[in-house]
Protein backbone atom coordinates (compact mmCIF):
# COMPACT_ATOMS: atom_id res chain seq x y z
CA UNK A 1 0.00 0.00 0.00
CA UNK A 2 1.03 4.07 -0.35
CA UNK A 3 2.63 5.30 3.01
CA UNK A 4 1.51 9.14 2.27
CA UNK A 5 -1.22 10.28 0.44
CA UNK A 6 -1.16 14.12 -1.23
CA UNK A 7 -4.33 15.63 0.40
CA UNK A 8 -4.19 18.68 -2.17
CA UNK A 9 -1.64 20.47 -4.64
CA UNK A 10 -2.60 23.41 -4.70
CA UNK A 11 -2.03 26.41 -7.59
CA UNK A 12 -0.91 29.58 -5.99
CA UNK A 13 -1.02 31.87 -9.82
CA UNK A 14 0.29 35.09 -8.38
CA UNK A 15 0.09 34.54 -4.51
CA UNK A 16 2.53 32.05 -4.18
CA UNK A 17 4.84 32.09 -1.26
CA UNK A 18 7.25 30.81 1.01
CA UNK A 19 5.82 31.52 4.25
CA UNK A 20 3.10 30.03 4.98
CA UNK A 21 0.55 30.32 8.28
CA UNK A 22 -2.38 27.79 8.95
CA UNK A 23 -5.21 28.35 10.88
CA UNK A 24 -9.38 28.67 10.92
CA UNK A 25 -10.08 31.88 8.87
CA UNK A 26 -13.03 31.26 7.45
CA UNK A 27 -14.75 30.17 10.81
CA UNK A 28 -15.83 27.08 9.47
CA UNK A 29 -13.86 24.82 12.25
CA UNK A 30 -11.60 23.26 9.89
CA UNK A 31 -7.87 24.60 8.96
CA UNK A 32 -7.12 27.61 5.81
CA UNK A 33 -3.98 28.65 5.02
CA UNK A 34 -2.58 32.40 4.63
CA UNK A 35 0.64 32.70 1.73
CA UNK A 36 2.65 35.73 3.00
CA UNK A 37 4.18 37.53 0.06
CA UNK A 38 7.21 40.20 0.93
CA UNK A 39 9.53 42.34 -0.77
CA UNK A 40 12.77 40.41 -0.73
CA UNK A 41 15.57 41.38 1.63
CA UNK A 42 12.80 43.84 3.79
CA UNK A 43 10.74 42.19 5.31
CA UNK A 44 7.97 44.29 4.05
CA UNK A 45 4.78 42.33 4.11
CA UNK A 46 2.92 42.86 0.48
CA UNK A 47 -0.29 40.76 0.15
CA UNK A 48 -1.67 38.34 2.54
CA UNK A 49 -3.71 35.46 0.55
CA UNK A 50 -6.43 33.67 2.70
CA UNK A 51 -6.98 30.33 0.78
CA UNK A 52 -9.31 26.99 2.01
CA UNK A 53 -6.07 23.75 2.41
CA UNK A 54 -7.25 22.62 -1.18
CA UNK A 55 -6.19 26.21 -2.72
CA UNK A 56 -9.99 28.21 -2.83
CA UNK A 57 -8.97 31.76 -1.60
CA UNK A 58 -10.56 33.24 0.83
CA UNK A 59 -9.80 36.44 0.60
CA UNK A 60 -6.88 39.11 -0.21
CA UNK A 61 -5.07 41.94 1.44
CA UNK A 62 -2.70 43.97 -0.62
CA UNK A 63 -1.28 42.99 -4.22
CA UNK A 64 -0.11 39.44 -5.12
CA UNK A 65 3.21 39.62 -6.72
CA UNK A 66 4.67 36.73 -8.32
CA UNK A 67 8.14 38.36 -7.87
CA UNK A 68 7.63 38.52 -4.15
CA UNK A 69 7.02 34.80 -3.36
CA UNK A 70 11.00 34.32 -1.77
CA UNK A 71 11.67 34.98 1.73
CA UNK A 72 14.96 36.40 2.93
CA UNK A 73 13.97 35.91 7.16
CA UNK A 74 11.17 35.36 9.21
CA UNK A 75 8.32 37.31 8.50
CA UNK A 76 5.96 39.35 11.74
CA UNK A 77 2.70 37.59 10.82
CA UNK A 78 0.74 35.36 12.59
CA UNK A 79 -2.86 33.80 12.74
CA UNK A 80 -4.24 34.24 16.65
CA UNK A 81 -7.72 35.03 18.20
CA UNK A 82 -6.13 38.27 19.58
CA UNK A 83 -9.33 39.78 21.12
CA UNK A 84 -10.69 36.26 22.69
CA UNK A 85 -13.89 36.35 20.83
CA UNK A 86 -13.38 32.75 19.47
CA UNK A 87 -12.35 33.64 16.15
CA UNK A 88 -9.12 34.19 14.66
CA UNK A 89 -7.71 37.55 13.68
CA UNK A 90 -4.59 37.95 11.37
CA UNK A 91 -1.70 40.08 12.64
CA UNK A 92 1.18 41.52 10.83
CA UNK A 93 3.53 44.29 11.47
CA UNK A 94 3.42 47.79 8.76
CA UNK A 95 6.91 49.05 8.68
CA UNK A 96 8.07 52.45 9.86
CA UNK A 97 9.72 54.46 6.82
CA UNK A 98 13.00 53.35 6.48
CA UNK A 99 14.19 56.86 5.81
CA UNK A 100 18.03 56.60 5.93
CA UNK A 101 18.45 52.57 5.23
CA UNK A 102 22.02 50.21 6.28
CA UNK A 103 21.91 47.77 3.42
CA UNK A 104 23.32 44.66 4.47
CA UNK A 105 25.83 43.19 1.52
CA UNK A 106 24.44 46.29 -0.62
CA UNK A 107 20.80 44.83 -0.73
CA UNK A 108 19.27 43.71 2.80
CA UNK A 109 17.58 46.32 4.11
CA UNK A 110 18.02 44.74 7.85
CA UNK A 111 17.94 48.23 9.91
CA UNK A 112 18.28 51.93 9.65
CA UNK A 113 20.23 54.64 10.55
CA UNK A 114 16.66 56.88 10.62
CA UNK A 115 13.40 56.10 10.26
CA UNK A 116 10.65 58.05 9.85
CA UNK A 117 6.79 57.71 11.72
CA UNK A 118 6.33 54.14 13.79
CA UNK A 119 5.71 50.43 12.56
CA UNK A 120 2.37 49.27 13.42
CA UNK A 121 0.51 46.23 14.25
CA UNK A 122 -2.47 45.49 11.99
CA UNK A 123 -4.96 43.40 13.13
CA UNK A 124 -7.40 41.77 10.44
CA UNK A 125 -10.59 40.51 10.41
CA UNK A 126 -9.94 36.59 9.71
CA UNK A 127 -13.24 36.43 8.01
CA UNK A 128 -12.68 39.07 5.44
CA UNK A 129 -9.36 40.49 5.55
CA UNK A 130 -10.87 43.59 6.97
CA UNK A 131 -8.57 45.84 8.95
CA UNK A 132 -10.30 45.98 12.64
CA UNK A 133 -7.41 48.35 14.20
CA UNK A 134 -3.92 48.75 15.04
CA UNK A 135 -1.18 49.10 17.37
CA UNK A 136 1.62 51.44 17.50
CA UNK A 137 4.99 49.39 17.75
CA UNK A 138 8.37 50.95 18.15
CA UNK A 139 9.92 51.61 14.61
CA UNK A 140 12.89 49.14 14.07
CA UNK A 141 10.74 46.65 15.53
CA UNK A 142 9.24 44.80 12.22
CA UNK A 143 11.52 40.87 11.86
CA UNK A 144 8.89 38.76 13.60
CA UNK A 145 6.34 39.08 16.54
CA UNK A 146 5.75 36.09 19.77
CA UNK A 147 2.72 36.08 21.63
CA UNK A 148 3.35 35.34 25.43
CA UNK A 149 1.66 36.45 28.21
CA UNK A 150 3.54 39.14 30.26
CA UNK A 151 1.32 40.77 32.10
CA UNK A 152 -0.63 37.55 34.06
CA UNK A 153 -3.56 37.62 32.21
CA UNK A 154 -3.56 33.75 32.07
CA UNK A 155 -3.21 33.93 27.82
CA UNK A 156 -0.99 34.94 25.76
CA UNK A 157 -2.40 38.43 24.80
CA UNK A 158 0.91 40.17 25.03
CA UNK A 159 3.81 40.74 22.25
CA UNK A 160 7.39 40.22 22.22
CA UNK A 161 9.09 42.33 18.90
CA UNK A 162 11.99 42.85 17.61
CA UNK A 163 14.21 43.98 15.54
CA UNK A 164 16.53 41.63 12.91
CA UNK A 165 19.06 40.68 15.72
CA UNK A 166 20.01 43.77 18.49
CA UNK A 167 16.59 45.12 19.95
CA UNK A 168 13.38 43.20 21.39
CA UNK A 169 10.69 44.83 23.14
CA UNK A 170 7.70 43.66 25.28
CA UNK A 171 4.25 45.03 24.46
CA UNK A 172 0.62 44.78 26.03
CA UNK A 173 -2.31 44.05 24.44
CA UNK A 174 -3.50 47.50 25.06
CA UNK A 175 0.34 48.55 23.14
CA UNK A 176 2.14 50.27 26.02
CA UNK A 177 5.69 49.15 26.42
CA UNK A 178 6.42 46.88 29.08
CA UNK A 179 10.33 46.54 28.35
CA UNK A 180 13.29 47.07 26.11
CA UNK A 181 15.74 44.83 25.80
CA UNK A 182 18.75 45.74 23.68
CA UNK A 183 21.20 43.08 22.47
CA UNK A 184 21.82 39.65 20.89
CA UNK A 185 18.35 38.82 20.27
CA UNK A 186 18.87 35.93 17.37
CA UNK A 187 16.28 34.88 14.68
CA UNK A 188 13.26 34.14 17.19
CA UNK A 189 12.66 33.84 20.58
CA UNK A 190 11.29 31.16 23.05
CA UNK A 191 9.26 31.49 26.25
CA UNK A 192 7.82 29.58 29.06
CA UNK A 193 6.94 30.30 32.51
CA UNK A 194 10.15 29.67 34.00
CA UNK A 195 9.93 30.91 37.16
CA UNK A 196 6.17 29.42 37.79
CA UNK A 197 5.41 33.32 38.37
CA UNK A 198 2.06 33.22 36.26
CA UNK A 199 3.46 34.88 34.04
CA UNK A 200 5.80 34.49 30.84
CA UNK A 201 9.25 34.88 30.70
CA UNK A 202 11.44 35.14 27.45
CA UNK A 203 15.11 33.17 26.12
CA UNK A 204 16.80 34.81 23.63
CA UNK A 205 19.79 32.29 24.08
CA UNK A 206 22.28 35.00 25.42
CA UNK A 207 19.64 36.04 28.03
CA UNK A 208 16.81 35.50 29.80
CA UNK A 209 13.88 38.20 30.48
CA UNK A 210 11.38 38.34 33.06
CA UNK A 211 8.13 39.75 32.09
CA UNK A 212 8.48 42.84 33.77
CA UNK A 213 12.29 42.87 31.55
CA UNK A 214 14.47 42.05 34.45
CA UNK A 215 17.40 40.20 33.01
CA UNK A 216 17.49 37.31 35.04
CA UNK A 217 21.14 36.41 33.05
CA UNK A 218 23.06 37.42 30.28
CA UNK A 219 26.09 35.52 28.42
CA UNK A 220 28.55 36.93 26.49
CA UNK A 221 27.76 36.51 22.68
CA UNK A 222 30.70 36.40 21.30
CA UNK A 223 29.77 38.47 18.53
CA UNK A 224 27.32 35.76 17.48
CA UNK A 225 23.38 35.48 17.35
CA UNK A 226 21.03 32.37 18.13
CA UNK A 227 19.48 30.80 14.94
CA UNK A 228 16.93 28.51 16.91
CA UNK A 229 15.74 29.00 20.83
CA UNK A 230 13.64 25.59 22.45
CA UNK A 231 12.22 26.19 26.26
CA UNK A 232 11.75 22.60 27.42
CA UNK A 233 10.19 21.64 30.58
CA UNK A 234 11.14 18.44 32.28
CA UNK A 235 7.89 16.29 33.72
CA UNK A 236 10.02 17.03 37.24
CA UNK A 237 9.24 21.11 36.48
CA UNK A 238 12.73 22.08 36.00
CA UNK A 239 13.43 23.49 32.63
CA UNK A 240 16.62 23.26 30.18
CA UNK A 241 16.92 26.02 27.65
CA UNK A 242 18.44 25.36 24.67
CA UNK A 243 19.70 27.39 21.87
CA UNK A 244 21.74 26.60 18.38
CA UNK A 245 24.71 29.09 17.07
CA UNK A 246 27.46 27.44 15.90
CA UNK A 247 26.74 24.60 18.07
CA UNK A 248 24.32 23.68 20.52
CA UNK A 249 23.95 24.68 23.87
CA UNK A 250 22.27 23.29 26.68
CA UNK A 251 21.66 25.71 29.97
CA UNK A 252 19.99 25.63 32.95
CA UNK A 253 17.75 28.54 33.65
CA UNK A 254 19.90 30.97 36.10
CA UNK A 255 21.93 30.67 32.91
CA UNK A 256 24.78 27.47 33.73
CA UNK A 257 25.49 26.25 30.87
CA UNK A 258 24.80 22.31 31.85
CA UNK A 259 26.53 20.75 27.67
CA UNK A 260 27.94 22.47 24.43
CA UNK A 261 28.46 20.82 21.37
CA UNK A 262 30.77 22.73 18.88
CA UNK A 263 28.52 22.31 15.45
CA UNK A 264 29.09 24.52 12.35
CA UNK A 265 25.83 25.89 11.83
CA UNK A 266 23.23 24.25 14.24
CA UNK A 267 20.43 26.05 12.17
CA UNK A 268 17.18 23.91 13.68
CA UNK A 269 17.18 22.86 17.69
CA UNK A 270 14.47 20.50 18.14
CA UNK A 271 13.15 19.12 21.67
CA UNK A 272 10.92 15.75 21.84
CA UNK A 273 10.13 12.25 23.30
CA UNK A 274 11.80 10.56 20.28
CA UNK A 275 13.40 7.87 22.17
CA UNK A 276 11.20 7.19 25.22
CA UNK A 277 13.69 4.54 26.16
CA UNK A 278 16.23 7.20 26.35
CA UNK A 279 14.08 9.40 29.41
CA UNK A 280 11.85 11.97 28.98
CA UNK A 281 13.19 13.99 26.17
CA UNK A 282 15.68 14.20 23.81
CA UNK A 283 17.35 17.23 21.36
CA UNK A 284 17.67 16.99 17.47
CA UNK A 285 19.98 19.19 15.67
CA UNK A 286 20.55 19.70 11.85
CA UNK A 287 24.22 20.86 11.40
CA UNK A 288 24.09 22.58 8.18
CA UNK A 289 27.60 22.03 7.15
CA UNK A 290 28.95 25.40 7.44
CA UNK A 291 31.66 27.37 6.70
CA UNK A 292 32.99 26.50 3.32
CA UNK A 293 35.32 23.99 1.99
CA UNK A 294 36.98 23.09 -1.24
CA UNK A 295 34.23 21.56 -2.88
CA UNK A 296 31.61 23.98 -1.33
CA UNK A 297 30.38 23.06 2.14
CA UNK A 298 30.94 20.25 4.53
CA UNK A 299 27.98 17.54 4.79
CA UNK A 300 25.24 18.37 6.52
CA UNK A 301 24.08 15.77 9.54
CA UNK A 302 21.19 14.86 11.77
CA UNK A 303 22.09 14.67 15.14
CA UNK A 304 20.32 12.80 18.41
CA UNK A 305 21.55 14.02 21.85
CA UNK A 306 19.78 12.83 25.02
CA UNK A 307 19.26 15.18 27.82
CA UNK A 308 22.79 15.12 28.97
CA UNK A 309 24.22 15.95 26.27
CA UNK A 310 25.24 12.53 24.65
CA UNK A 311 25.51 11.60 21.12
CA UNK A 312 23.22 8.66 20.58
CA UNK A 313 23.45 8.59 16.50
CA UNK A 314 24.58 10.86 13.47
CA UNK A 315 22.89 10.97 10.12
CA UNK A 316 24.57 11.76 7.31
CA UNK A 317 22.19 14.00 4.60
CA UNK A 318 22.81 14.21 1.05
CA UNK A 319 25.72 17.10 -0.08
CA UNK A 320 23.87 19.97 -1.06
CA UNK A 321 21.78 20.04 1.61
CA UNK A 322 23.08 23.29 3.27
CA UNK A 323 19.58 24.35 3.35
CA UNK A 324 18.35 21.78 5.31
CA UNK A 325 15.76 22.34 7.83
CA UNK A 326 13.89 20.70 10.69
CA UNK A 327 10.47 19.88 12.11
CA UNK A 328 9.18 17.66 14.90
CA UNK A 329 6.29 16.07 14.26
CA UNK A 330 3.36 13.61 15.31
CA UNK A 331 3.71 11.71 11.55
CA UNK A 332 2.74 8.13 13.92
CA UNK A 333 0.22 9.10 15.74
CA UNK A 334 2.00 8.85 19.02
CA UNK A 335 -0.10 12.05 20.75
CA UNK A 336 3.42 13.59 20.72
CA UNK A 337 5.93 14.73 18.61
CA UNK A 338 8.56 11.09 18.02
CA UNK A 339 9.89 12.07 14.47
CA UNK A 340 11.78 14.90 12.20
CA UNK A 341 10.92 16.07 9.33
CA UNK A 342 14.43 16.86 7.73
CA UNK A 343 13.93 18.94 4.49
CA UNK A 344 15.58 21.11 1.22
CA UNK A 345 17.89 18.16 1.29
CA UNK A 346 20.29 18.26 -1.79
CA UNK A 347 19.82 20.21 -5.03
CA UNK A 348 21.73 23.27 -3.95
CA UNK A 349 24.46 23.13 -6.32
CA UNK A 350 26.46 23.45 -3.71
CA UNK A 351 28.35 20.13 -4.23
CA UNK A 352 30.83 18.94 -6.92
CA UNK A 353 29.20 17.50 -9.14
CA UNK A 354 26.30 18.85 -8.10
CA UNK A 355 23.43 16.25 -6.65
CA UNK A 356 19.77 17.11 -7.81
CA UNK A 357 16.95 17.99 -4.94
CA UNK A 358 16.08 14.73 -2.69
CA UNK A 359 13.06 14.11 -0.93
CA UNK A 360 12.54 15.39 2.44
CA UNK A 361 12.78 12.50 5.07
CA UNK A 362 10.83 11.48 8.00
CA UNK A 363 13.14 10.14 10.92
CA UNK A 364 12.11 7.95 13.55
CA UNK A 365 14.16 8.01 16.80
CA UNK A 366 16.47 5.76 16.03
CA UNK A 367 17.42 7.03 13.10
CA UNK A 368 15.28 5.50 10.40
CA UNK A 369 13.53 7.07 7.47
CA UNK A 370 10.36 5.78 7.97
CA UNK A 371 8.93 7.81 5.25
CA UNK A 372 9.72 10.58 2.46
CA UNK A 373 7.88 13.01 0.54
CA UNK A 374 8.23 15.54 -2.16
CA UNK A 375 6.71 18.94 -2.62
CA UNK A 376 4.61 18.38 -5.48
CA UNK A 377 2.94 21.64 -7.59
CA UNK A 378 0.35 21.19 -10.03
CA UNK A 379 1.08 22.51 -13.64
CA UNK A 380 -1.04 24.19 -15.91
CA UNK A 381 -2.39 20.43 -17.26
CA UNK A 382 -3.23 19.53 -14.17
CA UNK A 383 -0.13 16.92 -13.24
CA UNK A 384 1.86 17.25 -10.28
CA UNK A 385 5.36 18.96 -10.48
CA UNK A 386 8.04 17.93 -8.54
CA UNK A 387 10.27 21.03 -6.82
CA UNK A 388 12.94 21.57 -4.52
CA UNK A 389 14.33 24.63 -1.65
CA UNK A 390 10.56 25.53 -0.26
CA UNK A 391 10.06 25.55 3.28
CA UNK A 392 8.09 23.21 5.49
CA UNK A 393 5.90 23.09 8.55
CA UNK A 394 3.13 20.40 10.34
CA UNK A 395 -0.30 20.71 11.43
CA UNK A 396 -3.17 18.23 11.56
CA UNK A 397 -5.23 19.52 8.58
CA UNK A 398 -6.68 16.12 7.52
CA UNK A 399 -8.14 15.91 10.99
CA UNK A 400 -6.96 12.45 11.97
CA UNK A 401 -5.00 13.42 15.13
CA UNK A 402 -1.39 13.12 13.35
CA UNK A 403 0.37 15.75 11.81
CA UNK A 404 0.92 16.49 8.04
CA UNK A 405 3.75 18.23 5.98
CA UNK A 406 2.84 21.15 4.35
CA UNK A 407 5.25 22.01 1.40
CA UNK A 408 5.06 26.02 0.65
CA UNK A 409 7.03 27.73 -2.16
CA UNK A 410 6.69 30.80 -4.70
CA UNK A 411 5.28 28.40 -7.17
CA UNK A 412 2.83 26.34 -5.01
CA UNK A 413 2.30 23.97 -1.82
CA UNK A 414 1.41 20.84 -0.68
CA UNK A 415 -0.18 18.71 1.77
CA UNK A 416 0.76 15.31 2.82
CA UNK A 417 -0.80 13.26 5.41
CA UNK A 418 0.70 9.24 6.41
CA UNK A 419 -1.64 6.81 4.96
CA UNK A 420 -1.70 3.99 7.19
CA UNK A 421 -4.59 3.38 9.40
CA UNK A 422 -3.92 4.85 12.62
CA UNK A 423 -3.71 2.62 15.24
CA UNK A 424 -6.29 2.60 17.94
CA UNK A 425 -6.55 0.63 21.26
CA UNK A 426 -8.68 -2.76 20.63
CA UNK A 427 -12.05 -2.76 21.39
CA UNK A 428 -13.46 -5.82 23.78
CA UNK A 429 -16.79 -6.38 25.98
CA UNK A 430 -19.22 -4.75 22.69
CA UNK A 431 -22.38 -5.39 22.75
CA UNK A 432 -25.96 -4.46 21.44
CA UNK A 433 -27.07 -3.07 24.83
CA UNK A 434 -24.75 -1.02 25.89
CA UNK A 435 -25.76 0.41 29.63
CA UNK A 436 -21.94 0.23 31.04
Amino acid sequence: MHTTHLVSAIEVHDFGAETLRVGDLNADGAPDLLFVQSVYGTREITCLTATTIDGQVIWQHGAPDRGNGSLYSDLPVQIYDWDGDGRTEVLYVRQAEYAEPYLWGGYARERAYRYEGQAALVVLDGTTGREKHRLPLPAPADDCLLFADLTGRGRAQDLVVKDRYWNAWGISHEGKELWHYAGSVGHFPAYGDVDDDGCDEVFFGYALIDHDGTVLFRRDDGGEHQDAAYAARLPDGTWRLLFGNGGIHCLQPDGRELWHHPLKEAQHVVVGRFRPDLGPLQVMAIDRGQPRVANGRDPASLYLYDLDGRQVWQELQPEGSSLAGAVALDWSGYGERREVLVYNRGGTGESTPPVPPQPAAIYDGHGRIVDTVRPAYPTTRGEAAERSQVYAIRADVWGDSREEVLFSGSQGASIWANARPLALPTLYNQTLYPGM
